[in-house]
């Protein structure tokens, strides 16, 4: 009863913290909101800079941050370099809750963004001689790439369109890492991003559905494995897609 107001709640001391801070400073704490379960300085670039701040000015922010206790820094396991290992929840979804009340709906979409580049980037590497690293590099962002898939589900009403097409193509890519990743999770994302598909995007479309069709024969599930691979194989040969269909 005696301690200073800001250190009777968590939430008191959060928001005592985030007031002390720069605008810059506070701009980077609700951008980096965004990230669950780490981030690389590359990806901080590309989901913080604009509006106020240059991408040079990313790493002297997270710098800044790191000093203050409410972002932290070290290396991994696998050696690599990253942000954000350890940081309190409470921290991150205070930050989240700034970020929405500011109506900031485009940091959201361009970290989806990113972890699309990525699976589409690590999508045909997973059958090449590099597979191993590739594997781990999206095991290590699994945590965003749930966010990503989790933030397309209830985008605003701006984003909806791009929302809709990005889940698409996200849960597409990543066809070959539930096969080892979890084929249960996998079945789950992919039926939600089929289900909510409007037809719009055939050819990703059909790369779902063979995915999902995998996925069913791996768990003997095959009259569902046939109804999904022939819509696939039917998709494939409209688009003039003989090595899809092939498959």
């Amino acid at each position: 009863r005696t301690a200073a107001a800001r250190h009777k709640t968590l939430r008191a001391t959060l928001e005592w913290s985030y007031n002390l801070l720069s605008e810059a400073e506070q701009a980077s704490l609700r951008r980096l909101s965004a990230f669950v379960g780490g981030f690389a300085l590359e990806a901080a670039e590309e989901v913080c800079s604009g509006r106020g701040i240059e991408e040079y000015e990313v790493l002297d922010l997270l710098g800044r941050l790191v000093d203050k206790s409410l972002v932290v820094a070290g290396v991994e396991g696998e050696g690599a370099f990253r942000y954000g290992i350890g940081m309190l929840e409470p921290v991150r979804q205070y930050a989240l809750e700034r970020l929405e009340e500011g109506g900031e709906e485009e940091t959201r979409l361009r970290h989806a963004e990113h972890y699309l580049a990525l699976a589409e980037r690590a999508e045909p590497e997973l059958l090449g001689a590099d597979q191993g690293e590739w594997f781990g590099r999206l095991r290590t962002e699994i945590g965003n790439l749930r966010g990503a898939l989790s933030w397309s589900l209830e985008p605003d009403e701006d984003s909806r369109e791009r929302a809709d097409e990005l889940r698409l193509r996200l849960v597409a890519a990543l066809g070959r890492f539930w096969d080892v990743q979890g084929l249960e999770e996998g079945k789950g994302w992919l039926e939600v991003a089929l289900e909510r598909d409007a037809g719009r995007y055939p050819a990703v479309r059909a790369k779902a559905l063979s995915g999902l069709g995998w996925i069913l024969l791996f768990q003997q599930d095959y009259a569902r494995a046939i109804a999904v691979l022939e819509e696939a194989v039917a998709l494939h040969k409209e688009l003039g897609d003989e090595s899809g269909a092939a498959l």
